[in-house]
């Protein structure tokens, strides 16, 4: 694990975001955890390979959205010559979204879809049908 920044090494915005999660910088320097501060209190910071155990609200949240949103590409996609609903689906796996994508592309309609495709491929890869 890579050692941490000390305290003066961090720009003072970042400090501002560790005292107002309630820690000190005595509990900054001591090696507290700092997870809070970085918004990751009950989510994991990286969703592949998270522990459902540690976070249970979490991981029933994203296998929600997950279904929900492979439902909705084979309803979309799926009399497409080129829909593969295996594949379409394994990519929550390999490059799994953010909840907040996730959330956005259950909610959005099929022309919000496809124009995130367009213009970004890559980050909305998980919206693909193939």
């Amino acid at each position: 694990m890579a050692k941490r920044k000390g305290w003066n090494d961090l720009s003072p915005g970042y400090r501002e975001r560790i005292l107002k999660a309630g820690l000190t910088r005595e509990d900054f320097e001591s090696g507290a955890s700092i997870k809070k501060a970085r918004g990751h209190a009950n989510t994991p910071e990286r969703p592949v390979n998270f522990s459902p155990q540690k976070f249970p609200k979490y991981a029933a949240e994203r296998k929600r959205l997950t279904q929900e949103m492979i439902r909705k590409k084979e309803q979309l996609f799926g009399d497409r010559l080129k829909f593969n609903g295996r594949r379409s689906s394994e990519i929550f796996a390999k490059k799994p979204p953010s909840l907040a994508k996730l959330r956005w592309a259950v909610a959005a309609d099929e022309g919000e879809l496809i124009d995130a495709i367009r213009e970004d491929s890559e980050t909305f890869a998980f919206i693909g049908y193939h």
